[in-house]
C-alpha cells in the first residue's frame, strides 16, 4: 500500500481494542469512520453515541475522544489532516462543504441503504486510488480528484443526515465545552487549575465540582489525560529525545516529566518507548 502524507484510508477492518483509545484521546486528523457490520459505542466531545451498520461518523481534528465498547465490529476508515486538505480546491470552494465536519452538527449519521452503498463505493474508489498513488503517472491528481468528489458527495448527505445540535444547552455542560476547548489550546503551556478558572472568570473550586458532576473527572484529570496523550504520541517519535519532549510541554526538566509520566501512566518515558 503507498504511504500519502497526511491521508490514509483503510477498508473492512475489525475494530480493535486499542488501551490507548479506553482513555480520552485527541488527534490531529479529520477521521470518517464506516461502520460496515456490528455495533459499538464511542464517546465524542462528552457524548456516547451508539453506532451500527450503516452509520457513518466524522471527527474533526482536536475532538475529545474514547471508544467504550464494541461487538462484532468492521469499520472503514479515512484519515486526513488539514495539511492534506490544503492540497485539494476544497478550502477554496464557495460552497461550506466541510461544515458538516465541524462541532456544529451531530458526528453520527445514520444511512439509509442506498446510501450506505454510495459511500461504500467511494470508499472503495479512494482506496484503489491510494494504492495506485505512486505507479499510477498522474496517481496523485486522481486521488485529489476522488477525494474532492467523496466531500461533496458527503456534504450532499449531510443536507438529509446531519443534524444541528440542540444550542439550549445548560449552563454546566456550556462551561464544560469552554473548559475543553481551553485545555485544547493551551495544555502544552498550562496545567494549573487556577489559570483555567481565570480565563473562565469562576473559581477553582465551582469548575472542579462541575467538571465532576458533568463528567466524572476532575478538572486536573481531565487536563492530565491531554497531556499524558500528547507525551505518548511525541514518545512514539523516535526522532525526539526525552529531554526535547519534557521541552515541548512545559516541564521544568526531563526528571519531573519523567516523575509526571511515571506516575500518571505506570512506567517511565524510557520504559514505554520499549513496550
Amino acid at each position: 500500500k503507498s504511504v500519502i502524507e497526511g491521508f490514509s484510508i483503510t477498508l473492512n477492518i475489525p475494530m480493535i481494542d486499542y488501551e490507548a483509545f479506553k482513555n480520552y484521546f485527541r488527534s490531529d486528523y479529520f477521521h470518517l469512520i464506516f461502520i460496515e457490520s456490528g455495533e459499538a459505542t464511542v464517546n465524542i466531545n462528552l457524548t456516547d453515541y451508539h453506532v451500527k451498520k450503516n452509520d457513518f461518523l466524522l471527527s474533526s481534528p482536536f475532538d475529545i475522544k474514547r471508544l467504550i465498547k464494541f461487538t462484532d465490529c468492521k469499520i472503514s476508515t479515512i484519515l486526513f489532516t488539514g495539511d492534506f486538505l490544503e492540497k485539494t480546491d476544497l478550502l477554496k470552494s464557495t460552497t461550506d462543504v466541510l461544515g458538516y465536519f465541524t462541532s456544529k452538527y451531530s458526528p453520527q449519521w445514520a444511512l439509509n441503504q442506498n446510501d450506505a452503498a454510495i459511500v461504500k463505493k467511494n470508499m472503495k474508489e479512494l482506496a484503489e486510488k491510494q494504492e495506485n498513488f505512486t505507479s499510477h503517472l498522474f496517481g496523485k491528481e486522481l486521488l485529489y480528484l476522488s477525494f474532492t468528489s467523496f466531500v461533496y458527495e458527503i456534504a450532499a448527505l449531510g443536507q438529509e443526515y446531519a443534524q444541528a445540535f440542540n444550542k439550549n444547552v445548560s449552563r454546566k455542560e456550556n462551561l464544560v465545552i469552554n473548559f475543553t476547548a481551553l485545555v485544547v489550546a493551551n495544555f502544552k503551556k498550562e496545567r494549573s487549575l487556577q489559570f483555567y478558572a481565570s480565563e473562565l472568570n469562576i473559581t477553582a473550586k465551582y469548575l472542579t465540582e462541575t467538571l465532576k458532576e458533568i463528567t466524572g473527572k476532575t478538572a486536573g484529570e481531565i487536563v492530565e489525560s491531554f497531556v499524558i496523550q500528547e507525551a505518548k504520541m511525541l514518545l512514539n517519535n523516535p526522532d525526539l529525545s526525552i529531554a526535547e519532549i519534557a521541552e515541548e510541554l512545559n516541564f521544568s526538566d526531563q526528571s519531573f516529566f519523567g516523575k509526571f509520566f511515571k506516575r500518571s501512566s505506570g512506567v517511565s518515558p524510557k520504559n514505554y518507548r520499549l513496550l
